[in-house]
């Protein structure tokens, strides 16, 4: 009987595990870093994505948006196509966090 009980007690801690890591508090919270280099290889075509001046000045630099948009229009913003260059250019929602979370770093930059 402990014995079933002890089986019975591993398997519970095992699923309440299994269930905290797949809830959204359980996440890998968004990359900056990931976001930087999406920005790099994606982005940098048409806008200036790094504080040193990497990309062109075809569109608002990064720099920029940080400033003036929040992360939350920011990332409705990149949900959804947008500017004839960029339509049929989708992110995935993770790609979306992390750039999101590197265009926030800028912001903090801007303001010191």
């Amino acid at each position: 009987m402990r014995a079933l009980l002890a089986v019975l007690g591993g398997l519970g801690v095992l699923g309440v595990a299994l269930w905290l890591s797949a809830s959204p508090a359980g996440a890998v919270a968004p990359s900056a870093d990931a976001g930087a280099e999406l920005a790099a290889r994606w982005c940098a075509a048409c806008h200036v994505v790094a504080p040193s001046g990497a990309g062109t000045d075809a569109a608002p630099s990064f720099t920029s948006i940080a400033n003036q948009r929040s992360p939350d229009e920011i990332r409705a913003f990149l949900a959804k196509p947008h500017a004839r260059p960029m339509r049929g250019f989708n992110l995935t929602s993770r790609e979306i966090e992390d750039v999101t979370a590197y265009i926030a770093t800028l912001h903090q930059k801007a303001e010191r």
